[in-house]
């Protein structure tokens, strides 16, 4: 019968042997950005959801506010009132901001990356700021000097119907917070930067994105939508160089503040 032999002492003290590596994991998949035609098909989702929206928020704010919809016989008029412009714009928030994570969501990517929101450097919110306040004193300047209204007469009424209705809480809402957030994620957020992924770059995406937003206004008249085109322009310029979408939510907040004392001026409501 064979004797087993003795381990040695540096056998004795060796380490066991290390186990065979794990198969590495599956790398995952990288982020993407939607190009131009599922930028497009996406942005036609959020109008769905919008359109869809605005009507049960009209629905629900007419009834809140007592407007008679069966006796509104002017449609235009109708959709001018400034309780349902802001039941269109404060409505559709919510299912636009979804529609745009979902889609975040699904490039993979967190939406402060993708939508830009990120505050801007001083020297790019002081030209932002200044820049369009200095757009609308042209613009201002221009109409005057044309003999147009400063104020297109479709915004004073607007605000004048909202204000006999007690509602210009809900009007200023929607008109100075809830439309800029929304359109500027919209706009200068989702669409510019998949317009700019594309052929377009950045260029084509600063004009095409600005042409659809001047587009989505069409209760003014050509000249009243030059000067949209020219602000939309202005905030697509300025989100290319500043990088952030913070920053035109606010000159968006600025100018929609500046039309409202506008409105409320020449609709005669800080004499009474």
């Amino acid at each position: 019968m064979g004797r087993t032999q003795p381990m040695s002492t540096s056998e004795s003290l060796a380490p066991p042997a290390a186990p065979p590596p794990l198969p590495a994991a599956a790398p995952g998949r990288p982020p993407r950005v939607w190009k131009f035609w599922a930028t497009l098909g996406w942005s036609l989702l959020l109008y769905l959801a919008m359109t869809a929206a605005a009507a049960i928020g009209i629905v629900l704010a007419v009834n809140w506010y007592g407007i008679d919809i069966g006796a509104a016989t002017d449609k235009g008029a109708f959709l001018n009132n400034g309780i349902v412009v802001a039941a269109t714009s404060m409505s559709g928030t919510l299912p636009v901001l979804l529609v745009i994570w979902l889609a975040v969501k699904l490039a993979r990517q967190s939406p402060a990356d993708y939508l830009a929101l990120r505050l801007p450097s001083l020297r790019h919110a002081c030209i932002g700021l200044g820049g369009i306040v200095l757009l609308m004193v042209v613009i201002d300047a221009t109409s005057k000097l044309s003999g147009r209204p400063v104020v297109p007469q479709v915004l004073i009424d607007g605000v004048r119907s909202a204000s006999e209705h007690h509602a210009l809480g809900f009007f200023t809402l929607a008109l100075v917070v809830t439309a800029p957030i929304t359109e500027e994620i919209a706009f200068r957020g989702f669409i510019f930067r998949g317009f700019a992924a594309s052929r377009l770059g950045i260029i084509g995406a600063v004009i095409v994105s600005s042409l659809i937003f001047a587009g989505i206004h069409v209760q003014y008249d050509l000249i009243t939508l030059a000067g949209v085109l020219a602000t939309a322009l202005l905030l697509g310029f300025m989100r290319a160089i500043s990088g952030s979408t913070l920053l035109t939510i606010a000159m968006h907040a600025l100018n929609n503040l500046v039309v409202l004392v506008e409105m409320l001026w020449f609709a005669g409501m800080f004499s009474t």
